[in-house]
């Protein structure tokens, strides 16, 4: 008696092993995080940490994929594998977020910046030395500032559209496009007049706020 019910509990049991299923509700929870991930961007913003997201899921797929073809299944690691990659994709999510911030501030400063070399390549571009031969210099410089101009409409644009880091460097390239402007025009003056001081150039003042009316 005793041996025949042991061998219907070996059996059950055994049963139950064969039959083990994955935790399929936490997989989609997980799977569902990852979706989250990139839904915000983590690729741009958090490339690292989407990285060890993927490579997780491959785990995990893997993992699978191996109980899957067994016929005593354990899915103990597999449920591991899931947690552990919830837990990094809200990670990855939240590392995104916090680098798209990040990334937004430092456009924001690039296209501060940028506009303030404009601005300066524009003045700085008024003491050129003028005389034979340096018109088509002197265009070309203008020209150099009116692209500057287009390419900053450019990176506000990509502002709008939260393309941080394409606004990010496009204000950067202008920045260094009127520098050089600046550099090109004190160069031709130290040429022009050897051993005087190049002038101080003062930007504009920005014009005052409106008062308000009561």
């Amino acid at each position: 008696m005793r041996k025949a019910l042991y061998a219907m509990m070996v059996v059950a049991l055994l049963g139950l092993i064969a039959c083990a299923k994955p935790p399929q509700a936490e997989i989609d929870a997980a799977k569902a995080a990852l979706q989250a991930a990139k839904a915000a961007e983590a690729a741009i913003y958090a490339p690292e940490s989407l990285k060890a997201v993927t490579d997780k899921e491959a785990a995990l797929d893997t993992e699978l994929a191996t109980q899957q073809n067994k016929f005593f299944k354990s899915y103990k690691v597999a449920t591991q594998l899931t947690s552990e990659l919830k837990q990094l994709a809200e990670k990855a999510k939240a590392d995104a977020a916090a680098g798209k911030e990040k990334a937004k501030g430092e456009a924001e400063a690039a296209i501060v910046a940028a506009e303030t070399g404009i601005q300066m390549a524009v003045e700085t571009l008024k003491l050129a030395p003028k005389g034979k031969g340096s018109q088509a210099d002197i265009a070309a410089m203008q020209g150099d500032i009116d692209a500057a101009t287009t390419a900053i409409g450019e990176a506000k644009a990509d502002m709008t559209a939260e393309k941080y880091l394409d606004a990010k460097s496009k204000a950067e390239n202008v920045k260094a496009q009127a520098e050089k402007v600046c550099s090109d025009v004190k160069a031709a003056w130290e040429l022009k007049f050897p051993g005087k001081t190049f002038p101080e150039v003062k930007l504009p003042e920005a014009p005052a706020p409106a008062a308000e009316t009561k």
